[in-house]
C-alpha cells in the first residue's frame, strides 16, 4: 500500500482533506504522531469491469494516509518532527490557497524548504563525522557531497540518479522521496514550477488519487477472479512476472504467461469471451512490460 504523507502548516485544511480522503474523524494531539487512514481510490474502470462481468464484489486499490500535526508558519517544525516521515512514499505538502490572506507561492516554498534544509543538516553532520573520524566508504562520501550541491541549489534529492540513491539509502533523508504540492483552493494566483501539484477547490479523491500516481509514476492493472474484480497498483516499467508478485508470490514463482487485453478494447469488445474469440487477447512473457490499464489473468504453475 502506497503510504502517503501530509504536511502543512497549521490552518493549511490538511486534516480537513484526511478526512474526506479517509471518512476517519477521530483526532490526535500528540504533534509528533501521525493520525492513521486508509484512503479508497474508487477507479470507474472497476466498476465497469464489474459491470459486465457481473461481479458480486469489487476490490479498490487503497493508500495509506498520514495526518502529521501542522505546526505555525512562523514557528516552523522541529527536527524530531520528521521522525516518522522516513517510511512514507511521497510527501504532499498541503498549501492554504482559500482563505484572503493565503500566500500560496509563500507557503509551497517554505515547505519545500523546510524539507531541504532538513537533508542538508544532515548530510552536513554526517559528512563532518566522517572527516573527523576518517571512516566511511569514499564511494558514499562522494554521493552525499553531490546530494548536498544539489540540495544547496534548492532541489531534491529524488533528481539524483536511481543508483546514487540506492548507495545512500541507509542515510535518513526525507528529500530521496517523491514530493507533491497540493494547492488547497483557488484564492490567489499561483506560480511555482519544477514541482508536481495539483490544484483544488474543492476535495476529489480521484483526482488526488491519479496525481499522486503520476507524480510517483505509478500504473493501474485489474484483475477478475471468480466474482471479484480487483485494481492493483504497481510501478511503470514493471514486468509481468512482477506485477504478478503483487497478486500472490506463488503466482510470481510459477510464472508462466500473462494474457492481456486494455480496458478500452474490453469494453468495446464487451467481454473476454469476445476478446479470446477474436484474438484480441495479448500473451506477454514474464520480462515483457504491462500497460496502465490493463486486465490481465495470469498462467502459473
Amino acid at each position: 500500500m502506497v503510504k502517503v504523507a501530509l504536511f502543512g502548516y497549521s490552518g493549511s485544511g490538511k486534516t480537513t482533506l484526511f478526512r474526506y480522503l479517509t471518512g476517519k474523524m477521530e483526532e490526535l494531539y500528540d504533534p509528533f504522531r501521525p493520525n492513521v487512514g486508509v484512503g479508497i481510490y474508487k477507479d470507474s474502470n472497476i466498476d465497469r469491469i464489474a459491470a459486465i462481468h457481473k461481479a458480486r464484489k469489487v476490490v479498490y486499490p487503497e493508500f495509506e494516509i498520514f495526518d502529521f500535526k501542522g505546526f505555525p508558519s512562523v514557528q516552523g517544525f522541529p527536527s524530531n518532527y520528521f521522525k516518522n516521515f522516513f517510511d512514507m512514499d511521497i510527501i504532499v505538502c498541503i498549501v492554504n490557497n482559500f482563505d484572503q490572506d493565503a500566500n500560496p507561492d509563500k507557503d509551497a516554498t517554505s515547505l519545500l524548504m523546510e524539507l531541504i534544509l532538513y537533508d542538508t543538516e544532515k548530510i552536513q553532520t554526517i559528512l563532518k563525522k566522517k572527516e573527523e573520524v576518517s571512516t566511511g566508504g569514499q564511494q558514499q562520501i562522494d554521493i552525499l557531497k553531490k546530494g548536498l550541491e544539489i540540495l544547496e541549489s534548492e532541489h531534491l534529492l529524488i533528481e539524483m540518479p536511481d543508483v546514487d540513491k540506492k548507495l545512500i539509502s541507509g542515510v535518513q533523508l526525507l528529500t530521496t522521496r517523491h514530493v507533491f504540492l497540493y494547492i488547497n483552493g483557488d484564492k490567489k494566483s499561483f506560480d511555482l514550477t519544477g514541482f508536481p501539484y495539483l490544484i483544488q477547490k474543492e476535495p476529489d479523491g480521484l483526482s488526488f488519487y491519479r496525481s499522486i500516481m503520476d507524480a510517483m509514476g505509478l500504473i493501474t492493472f485489474y484483475t477478475v477472479k471468480g466474482d471479484i474484480v480487483q485494481g492493483w497498483i504497481i510501478p511503470c516499467g514493471y514486468t509481468a512476472r512482477q506485477a504478478s508478485g503483487k497478486v500472490h508470490k506463488d503466482i510470481e514463482k510459477g510464472f508462466i504467461k500473462a494474457a492481456v487485453i486494455s480496458v478500452k478494447d474490453f469494453f468495446e469488445l464487451g467481454s473476454w469471451q469476445a476478446a479470446k474469440n477474436t484474438g484480441a487477447l495479448k500473451f506477454l512473457g514474464p520480462n515483457s512490460l504491462l500497460s496502465d490499464g490493463d486486465i490481465v489473468e495470469f498462467y502459473f504453475h
